[in-house]
């Protein structure tokens, strides 16, 4: 007898341990009068039973309010699942009043009751903003509570508050780890975010091949971003063998898979004749998709193809409504096309002030080029007052960058800015930096400093040797000064 005692309360230990609380087994039977007759008694996993099939109209009339009422009995009984469904139900309106913050509540009764979803949802709900005040401090808490729930998203939409910086102190380690247990269960955004951080070398060791591994993963698994990464991979020779044609496969899948990314990349190929023969209409073709569908890259593409009447009637108009669309989709390039535009070309409108405004725009944006062109402005004062001062900060920044006629510039501004003394020390090294670059201002500059001795040696064959290298770069001033000699 005491031993039959012992295995009754184990099993009803083991019943109150399952996701939903305190409910008992279901009587062999559909019949809806049987399990109303149960639910009435307080039998809360046939409420729930019951409730499924009045909601979906499976063995019982459909009567979503009737299924909404059987929903609640089930949740008030502990049924984790019912507080679940009943919280979409007052979302959607479906049988009962549309009501978000009754839903929030049912949400949060479902996660206290160990049901993960209820916490996902939440977590999604505040991280997002949606439907309720964003709260990234509440997300973070739900999305863990999901994660140690064993639901592969929580953990993966957990992972980007670690990278962002935002609600936490940046740990990419940490990000690393979360995403790595989503990919693990399943989570294809997951394992293509993971693979981006095992191909920079953040949070983990770099590891180019294990991020294609990742990416080939997902792209098997039928996800249109696992795709495209992969076929960046080919195309760049990143931790996968160097292959156009490869490349152009994938964007292609990509592309049809949804991803308007993919299309962008399959455009760019076909362009440059990449892996294909050059298609110029499908290649626009491309862009038009992807940039109707979101990706602003494909709107820059296909306004310089418009713009310059490659592969379309050229149209200036409409590569210009182009470009801002692009700018106004956070693409720095389109910003910076689109300024150019308003330089005057023609049937554009010259305003050097909203030229500048965009070329500022993109250099915020990260586009080196239009730093260089706003450093320029900033010198010539056009568009805006002159500040030689901010001219100077950009021409740093994109002589650090690689662009070599721009250590020229700083060079200059070094040496020749109105209202400053003259400072060789650091604008002969400018020059010569610029001139090892390839570009020819710097080498005449030099030229002329080792012909006169200032900042530097006197050496006249060095000087002619500096004008020949700049005259052969196509600097007629540099031809000019050799014929003269």
């Amino acid at each position: 007898m005491r031993t039959m005692r012992v295995l009754a309360g184990l099993a009803m230990a083991m019943a109150m341990a399952r996701p939903g609380g305190a409910q008992t087994a279901a009587p062999a039977t559909g019949d809806p009068a049987l399990l109303k007759k149960s639910c009435d008694k307080g039998n809360v996993v046939d409420c729930y039973t019951l409730a499924s099939m009045h909601r979906r109209g499976e063995g019982a009339p459909r009567d979503p309010s009737r299924a909404a009422g059987f929903l609640k009995k089930a949740c008030e009984g502990g049924h984790s699942r019912a507080c679940l469904d009943l919280a979409a139900m007052h979302r959607a309106g479906e049988g009962v009043s549309r009501d978000v913050n009754r839903s929030v509540v049912l949400l949060k009764k479902a996660c206290d009751l160990r049901e993960g979803d209820g916490c996902l949802q939440l977590g999604l709900m505040q991280q997002e903003g949606r439907d309720v005040p964003k709260d990234l401090g509440e997300a973070a808490a739900f999305l863990q509570r999901a994660c140690e729930a064993g639901l592969a998203r929580g953990c993966g939409a957990l992972a980007p508050m670690y990278l962002d910086g935002v609600r936490f102190p940046r740990d990419p380690a940490r990000a690393t780890t979360l995403l790595r247990k989503a990919c693990d269960g399943g989570h294809g955004d997951s394992c293509v975010a993971l693979g981006r951080l095992l191909a920079a070398g953040d949070g983990a060791p770099k590891d180019a091949r294990g991020a294609v591994a990742l990416y080939g993963k997902s792209c098997d698994g039928g996800l249109a971003r696992g795709c495209y990464e992969l076929g960046l991979a080919h195309e760049r020779g990143d931790g996968a063998p160097r292959d156009g044609g490869r490349a152009l496969a994938l964007y292609a899948k990509a592309c049809e898979a949804g991803e308007p990314r993919g299309c962008h990349a399959q455009g760019r190929l076909l362009r440059d004749g990449v892996g294909s023969a050059r298609d110029p209409i499908k290649a626009a073709a491309l862009f038009r998709k992807a940039c109707d569908n979101g990706a602003p890259g494909g709107c820059v593409d296909l306004g310089l193809l418009t713009e310059t009447g490659r592969g379309l009637a050229k149209d200036v108009a409409l590569a210009a409504s182009l470009y801002q669309k692009a700018c106004s989709g956070r693409d720095a390039r389109g910003c910076l096309q689109l300024g150019l535009l308003y330089r005057g070309v023609t049937g554009m409108v010259n305003d050097p002030a909203r030229a500048a405004a965009l070329f500022k725009e993109a250099c915020d944006g990260g586009d080196m080029t239009g730093c260089s062109t706003l450093a320029g402005a900033y010198a010539r004062a056009e568009g805006v007052g002159r500040d030689v001062d901010q001219a100077m900060v950009l021409y740093k920044k994109t002589c650090e960058a690689g662009f070599a006629a721009d250590c020229y510039h700083l060079g200059v501004q070094y040496q020749h800015s109105f209202g400053r003394s003259p400072d060789l020390a650091h604008a002969v090294p400018l020059y010569q930096k610029a001139c090892t670059a390839g570009a020819a201002g710097g080498c005449y500059e030099l030229a002329l400093l080792h012909e006169s001795g200032q900042g530097v040696a006197k050496d006249h064959p060095r000087a002619m040797a500096l004008l020949q290298q700049a005259c052969t770069a196509g600097m007629t001033d540099a031809c000019a000064k050799l014929k003269g000699r």
